[in-house]
């Protein structure tokens, strides 16, 4: 099967409401009846949609709500056949349903968006507060997801680690997540050296990756020895968002852990 594409919500949202209206309006002049012409309107575009989203899955509720514009919208193209078929004026009672209808729709297209991919810039940077003062911060407005409930037990394991980790005196470096995008490979290394800045060889150091909004696009990498105390692994990442990267090394009896959080850009 040939890839498909991934576009935003707002198109598919709105792309699809569009093709229901030209699938309503070509039925009708193909002489099919008013009703089967609405179903046509609203099915379509759902499958279509969900032959999409197997490929790129946005989660229940995003679908949930496709389904529910294009039903929707189906029925309010049924309505306006029937009354154009019979030639009668419209209440303005319908008319202010519609309204909203179509406000409701356009205000979740809209929030949806920012949840997904924030704020625009320029948007952001007259809403949000000055950062001149704290210009290493980066300020995202999307939503971070949820951390799976499977992953908060790990934490008491990471509580238990901080004393024994500050004995070691180990220092450890990691580099590549600063500036990663989503679909576009880098290169994630760590420089681990002991308490006297010597480095330290032969170690196991692996890295899990956790995305917080779905785990399902969760990955383990393997770091291998590149030269003495330096580690390297190839990283790519499916999609954008808050993660957390989880930095597991052993070294004989002795291991470190620690965790970070990042955010992917698009």
């Amino acid at each position: 099967m040939p890839a498909i594409p991934e576009i935003s919500m707002t198109e598919t949202l709105f792309g699809g409401l569009i093709l229901a209206a030209a699938l309503f309006f070509i039925g009708r002049r193909l002489g099919l009846a008013n009703f089967w012409a609405g179903v046509l309107s609203g099915l379509l575009p759902f499958l279509i949609y969900l032959v999409y989203s197997s490929r790129h899955w946005s989660g229940g509720d995003v679908l949930a709500i496709h389904f529910a514009v294009y039903l929707a919208n189906a029925g309010v193209l049924t309505v306006f056949g029937g009354m154009q078929q019979k030639k009668q004026s419209m209440h303005w009672a319908p008319k202010a349903i519609i309204a909203f209808f179509i406000f409701l729709v356009i205000l979740n297209a809209v929030l949806l968006s920012i949840a997904s991919r924030g704020l625009p810039d320029r948007i952001a940077g007259f809403i949000l507060p000055d950062k001149a003062d704290n210009d290493a911060q980066k300020v995202h407005t999307a939503f971070p997801g949820t951390v799976p409930h499977d992953k908060n037990k790990s934490y008491q394991d990471h509580l238990a680690q901080v004393e024994q980790q500050r004995n070691l005196g180990w220092q450890v470096r990691l580099s590549g997540l600063d500036g990663l995008e989503s679909r576009q490979g880098g290169k994630l290394t760590i420089t681990l050296t002991d308490r006297q800045g010597q480095p330290i060889r032969a170690a196991d150091i692996t890295v899990g990756l956790w995305r917080m909004a779905n785990s399902r696009d969760d990955q383990q990498l393997r770091l291998e020895e590149i030269e003495p105390g330096v580690y390297q692994a190839g990283i790519l990442l499916p999609d954008a968002g808050r993660w957390l990267a989880k930095l597991e090394i052993r070294k004989d009896e002795f291991s470190y852990r620690q965790q970070q959080q990042f955010f992917l850009d698009n």
